[in-house]
């Protein structure tokens, strides 16, 4: 009889569970036996998408991949990697409900100036807002692969039960497949918000999630990987 296999939304689970924490070296197999204690572990699938530098000096991605190389010592563990794309275009600024010192962080200096600058520039303008140059940084490939494993597991009967960690109602239709090939679908949310109300209609049942347990579900501070070589926790996660 077939077992569980975990699906793990990467960036959500890490808005949700995460961030702004000190747990952010998540052991994903400690997790997994925490939400389901009873079940047998098939496979645990983590898809995430790979940052890259946002300024000079940033090392986010050196800690990410660290990370992840740390989460494939685990044979168990299955690493889908996504990508970021970045984007540089024209929008709206919501100044119809701010002014012009909540618009822009840091805020322009001193305030009466920039005030009166941009009360100037509202007049002058022909569109019914102001518009500003933003960098747009969008996720990709990391929720349809996600819908794509768990589609083709369910069709090949790779589990009797599947476990998906996410409050993205992108995934609905998905988990509706799953359900209707006779898999039972369990959904947590890792975020401390309401969980969304589509993905409890398509899915068999929710899972309760504890986000103060993420505590006891670390990695150790050294992790050995397949080739033998030692990764660390950065120590900015210390």
């Amino acid at each position: 009889m077939t077992g569980t296999i975990f699906y793990i939304d990467g960036l959500n689970f890490y808005y949700g569970a995460v961030k702004r924490t000190p747990n952010k070296w998540i052991d994903f197999e400690k997790v997994a036996r925490l939400l389901v204690p009873g079940d047998k572990i098939e496979r645990i699938n983590y898809f995430n998408a790979i940052v890259k530098p946002s300024f000079p000096g940033d090392r986010a991605h050196e800690r990410q991949n660290a990370y992840l190389r740390a989460v494939e010592a685990n044979p168990l563990i299955v690493v889908h990697r996504g990508h970021f794309r970045s984007d540089i275009k024209w929008r709206g600024l919501a100044d119809h409900r701010h002014p012009v010192r909540d618009l822009l962080s840091p805020a322009l200096r001193p305030h009466f100036v920039a005030d009166r600058m941009y009360r100037s520039s509202v007049k002058k303008r022909s569109k019914p807002y102001s518009s500003a140059r933003v960098v747009i940084n969008e996720e990709k490939c990391s929720d349809v692969n996600l819908a794509t494993h768990l589609v083709y597991d369910a069709l090949k009967g790779n589990c009797s039960k599947a476990i998906v960690i996410t409050n993205d109602g992108d995934l609905v239709e998905p988990i509706k497949i799953a359900v209707a090939e006779g898999v039972e679908v369990g959904i947590v949310n890792p975020h401390q918000c309401a969980p969304n109300r589509k993905l409890l209609v398509a899915a068999s049942f929710p899972v309760p999630f504890r986000r103060e347990a993420m505590a006891k579900c670390q990695l150790p501070p050294t992790v050995v990987a397949k080739s033998g070589r030692q990764i660390h926790k950065p120590k900015e996660w210390a």
